[in-house]
């Protein structure tokens, strides 16, 4: 990805005064926060440039590169801060109960809410294509924000299964909380992308589809 000349949704500029000594954390996640408006606007890496982060945040793109090592260095560092955003959310939705089977309808519930409430975040963090650049300012959570999230609806799987649910076993026979975390992540996505990408009366009411994509993959309470 390289910076563009256009700017793309930067939107007046912001007028900051210079940092005192020891702030510079706190412009450094300015930027960022810059940055993910940008991203929720565009829903496009590829659309956010330093310039536009610069003008929106009050400072030169000088500044920019203070803190990170280039614009795809400051983009991948921001999506990190969306996936933390993205990953809270699925905890809080979950924190309220206690029922492993209600945490992982309440998880799928929250996923589709987060992709209607930020489209844009949602499409970058799980529509676009996002590398890791050769160099990186990320801080280890923030490279690690997007798998701690997978990780997040791993750990929901697998309490639905010690609980009891008759999971599907793979070909090989196994129950893999992993493999039925992606199964069941790709079914959700494909669910919620068509419903934000392609505006269609008919389309299945949501809640229905994940609990019976919960369901054909034995991720339910087993019938008595």
């Amino acid at each position: 990805m390289v910076d563009t000349e256009g700017d793309p949704g930067a939107g007046p500029t912001r007028y900051r005064a210079r940092s005192a000594r020891g702030q510079g954390e706190t412009l450094r996640r300015d930027l960022l926060e810059s940055a993910l408006e940008l991203l929720s606007e565009t829903a496009d890496p590829d659309a956010v440039s330093i310039r536009a982060v610069a003008r929106r945040t009050g400072v030169s793109a000088t500044a920019c590169y203070r803190h990170f090592v280039d614009r795809d260095d400051l983009v991948y560092c921001a999506v990190g801060l969306a996936f933390a955003d993205f990953t809270q959310r699925l905890r809080s939705a979950v924190a309220a109960t206690d029922d492993p089977f209600a945490a992982l309808e309440a998880a799928g519930d929250a996923y589709h809410r987060y992709a209607l409430e930020q489209p844009g975040r949602y499409r970058v963090l799980f529509s676009n294509p996002m590398d890791c650049p050769e160099e990186t300012s990320a801080t280890e959570e923030e490279a690690q924000m997007g798998i701690i999230a997978f990780f997040v609806l791993v750990e929901l799987v697998q309490g639905v299964i010690d609980a009891g649910a008759t999971a599907a076993a793979d070909s090989e026979g196994r129950v893999d909380a992993g493999y039925l975390a992606f199964q069941l992540w790709s079914w959700i996505h494909g669910i919620v992308d068509l419903n934000i990408t392609h505006t269609y009366d008919h389309w299945p009411a949501t809640e229905q589809t994940i609990h019976d994509a919960l369901r054909l993959l034995g991720l339910t309470r087993a019938e008595p």
